[in-house]
C-alpha cells in the first residue's frame, strides 16, 4: 500500500478522472496531506506550472508527473503512457498502462464492448487485422500498403471517420466500437502500430481479449517488470514484410493469445493496476537523482528551445511539401487526417 496525495493547477477533469481511478484501486491510498504522503502525483505536465507549485516547492522529492498525454515535458520523473526513448527518459521516467481507459465509469472513455464480448467464442478467420485512423506517417504506410489488399485472412481498416472524443451519434459510436472489438476477437494476431505517439492503447486491448499482439513501434518503451515475449515485436522499417513476418509465426497465435491475456490480467486489471502503478511509483521515488535533476533544469529552457524548433521546422516542410504537390497538380500519395 502508498499512500499519495494528487495535485493539479485547476483541479480539473483531469485531476478528478485520476482521483476517481485511484480510489478504486487496490494497494492505492489517497490522502488530503501532502506532508504524509510517500508521493505526490502531479497531473499537469507543463514545467512552469509545475515551478510554481507550493507542494512541489515544499515537496520537490516526492513529486512525480502521471500523464496519459501524447505530449511530453520530461520536466520531473514522470509516469507516462506515452513515453518513449530520449535523454531525459533514462532512469526517471516510467511507462505506465493507459490507466484511464482500463475501467468503467460514467466518462465513457473505455470501450464498453470489451467487457461484453472478451469471454464469447468468435471463430479466428482473420491471420491478422487493424482498424485504426491514419494519425502518423507509420499507420499511413500501413494503410496505402494494404489499401488493394486481397488476402482473404487479412483485414486492414482505415477509420478516419471515427472521432473516439467527440461528441455525436452515441449510437453509431458503440456500433464501431463493438466492430472493433469483433474484429480482434476473429483474429489471431493484432496489428498494434504507434499512433499519435509512442503508443497505442490497442495493444492493451489486444491483450485484454486474449489476442496475440504484433507491435510496431520503434520508440516506445514497453512497461517495466513484465514480460513481453508474447508480443511479436516488428521494426517500423519492416513494414514492407509484415504479412511474410507474422505468417512466419503463424503457428503461435494461440500460446501468444494466453499469455498475452494473462500478463493483462497479472498486471493491468481492475484488481492488479493498483499494485502495478504502486511497485512504478516506488522505483521512481527510490532512483531519483538530485544532481541529475538540477542540472536537467538547468538546461531545460535550451532543449524545451529546440523541442519548439523542431516541430516549427517540421511544420513548414509539411506544408511547403504539401504545397509544392497542389502546385504541381498532383494528389499527395498519403491520406491526411491532420
Amino acid at each position: 500500500m502508498i499512500s499519495i496525495f494528487v495535485e493539479s493547477a485547476a483541479r480539473d477533469f483531469k485531476y478528478s478522472e485520476l482521483v476517481s481511478i485511484l480510489n478504486r484501486l487496490q494497494d492505492v491510498a489517497l490522502t488530503n496531506d501532502p506532508a504524509r504522503a510517500e508521493a505526490i502525483l502531479l497531473t499537469d505536465d507543463n514545467a512552469t506550472l509545475i515551478r510554481n507549485f507550493p507542494v512541489y516547492q515544499a515537496f520537490a522529492s516526492k513529486c512525480i508527473v502521471i500523464s496519459d498525454y501524447d505530449i511530453l515535458s520530461y520536466y520531473i520523473p514522470t509516469l507516462y503512457t506515452s513515453n518513449f526513448r530520449c535523454l531525459l527518459s533514462r532512469g526517471r521516467a516510467l511507462t505506465a498502462s493507459p490507466y484511464a481507459s482500463l475501467l468503467e465509469d460514467e466518462r465513457r472513455k473505455r470501450n464498453v464492448w470489451i467487457n461484453r464480448l472478451k469471454n464469447a467464442d468468435f471463430e479466428k478467420r482473420l491471420l491478422y487485422s487493424f482498424m485504426g485512423g491514419s494519425t502518423c506517417w507509420l499507420r499511413k504506410r500501413l494503410l496505402k500498403q494494404y489499401a488493394d489488399c486481397a488476402l482473404e485472412d487479412v483485414s486492414i481498416k482505415c477509420t478516419d471517420h471515427y472521432k473516439n472524443w467527440s461528441a455525436g451519434d452515441e449510437a453509431a459510436r458503440s456500433e464501431q466500437q463493438r466492430v472493433y472489438v469483433e474484429a480482434i476477437l476473429s483474429s489471431k494476431f493484432a496489428i498494434c502500430p504507434r499512433g499519435a505517439s509512442a503508443a497505442s492503447i490497442r495493444l492493451f486491448e489486444a491483450m485484454e481479449l486474449g489476442c496475440a499482439p504484433v507491435v510496431l513501434a520503434d520508440s516506445w518503451i514497453p512497461v517495466d517488470g513484465v514480460d513481453w515475449s508474447f508480443c511479436l515485436f516488428v521494426k517500423e522499417s519492416q513494414l514492407p514484410d509484415l504479412d511474410k513476418i507474422v505468417r512466419s509465426h503463424a503457428g503461435e497465435w494461440k500460446q501468444r493469445g494466453a499469455v498475452a491475456r494473462r500478463t493483462f490480467e497479472e498486471n493491468f486489471s481492475p484488481s492488479t493496476l493498483g499494485s502495478t502503478l504502486e511497485r512504478q511509483i516506488r522505483q521512481l521515488l527510490a532512483t531519483r537523482n538530485e544532481n541529475r535533476e538540477r542540472f536537467i533544469h538547468a538546461i531545460y529552457p535550451v532543449r524545451h528551445a529546440l523541442v519548439e524548433g523542431r516541430a516549427a521546422a517540421r511544420a513548414g516542410m509539411r506544408n511547403a511539401i504539401l504545397f509544392g504537390f497542389r502546385l504541381a497538380g498532383r494528389k499527395f500519395p498519403y491520406d491526411l487526417n491532420r
